[in-house]
């Protein structure tokens, strides 16, 4: 087991992963920087990070002992759906109480994952450093903000966007706005539970749906979001919040809002949807 230390948070690997945490260590003080600097995140007490080369490793590497007793006595009810989002999983942000842990692929698992939602999503990326990088700020933004327990949508915008800054470019594609004109639900956006049951492009959809309403809430209401993060909120009070800035109906903003946002980065394609 190799352990190195970035600040206070603690990085693991076996002994050939360590150029991987090597990177990952190196982008840890600046993700957490960027995640004050924009939202006012403070970094997470209890935080740590690992290269995941399995997922059953990984649960029961990372999980105090108390959770380790837990985990293995429920190992049936949990396993199944962890086993399934392996695939398609570059990285995870797991909650044990108050800890928070970590984990990121490494590039030669990355390389072999399922890239059916990702397709979709990503603006392709070859630099296996970039990725790293890229990954660890996603994920330790997730950490930061881990004590809010934010709605999906907006978790996983948050985390979207704030890679874009961390990189200085967009790692989304363009294009994926696409799928707000293509895949066009009938409620709220799901859970995680229930976001893990879709596939391809619907599970595509719903992950850069947060994206693209975080990236237009910064363009046109600078600091909305920032104020949403001050403080612990319901998903109700949030989607309230939203719908108050963008001054649509609450009871009606989750089948307005794509149009909202198609209007504003394909204009004159809002009302063909």
């Amino acid at each position: 087991m190799l352990v190195l230390q970035a600040g206070t948070l603690r990085i693991e690997c076996d002994p050939e992963d360590g150029a991987t945490a090597r990177v990952i260590a190196g982008a840890c003080e600046d993700a957490l920087r960027l995640a004050k600097d924009s939202w006012g995140l403070d970094p997470p007490r209890d935080c740590r990070l690992y290269v995941m080369t399995s997922w059953r490793d990984f649960v029961f590497r990372s999980a105090p002992w108390p959770w380790k007793v837990m985990l293995a006595l429920n190992y049936p009810l949990w396993s199944g759906r962890v086993r399934r989002t392996w695939p398609i999983s570059a990285g995870w942000t797991q909650h044990y109480g108050r800890r928070i842990a970590i984990g990121i692929k490494p590039p030669r698992l990355l390389e072999i994952s399922d890239k059916s939602v990702g397709v979709h999503m990503y603006v392709e990326e070859k630099d296996p450093i970039v990725k790293i990088r890229h990954l660890t700020c996603h994920e330790l933004t997730h950490a930061a903000s881990a004590h809010l327990r934010l709605p999906a949508w907006l978790n996983e915008g948050l985390a979207a966007v704030s890679v874009d800054r961390f990189l200085g470019k967009h790692t989304i594609r363009e294009d994926s706005i696409d799928l707000l004109q293509r895949v066009r639900p009938n409620s709220a956006p799901p859970s995680y539970r229930s976001m893990m049951r879709l596939k391809g492009e619907t599970l595509a959809y719903h992950a850069v749906r947060g994206y693209w309403i975080v990236r237009y809430l910064e363009q046109a209401h600078r600091g909305f979001v920032r104020s949403l993060l001050s403080q612990r909120r319901s998903p109700r009070e949030v989607e309230r919040l939203v719908a108050v800035v963008l001054g649509l109906p609450l009871d009606h903003m989750w089948a307005e809002i794509d149009g909202v946002i198609v209007s504003k980065y394909m204009p004159g394609r809002a009302s063909a949807a």
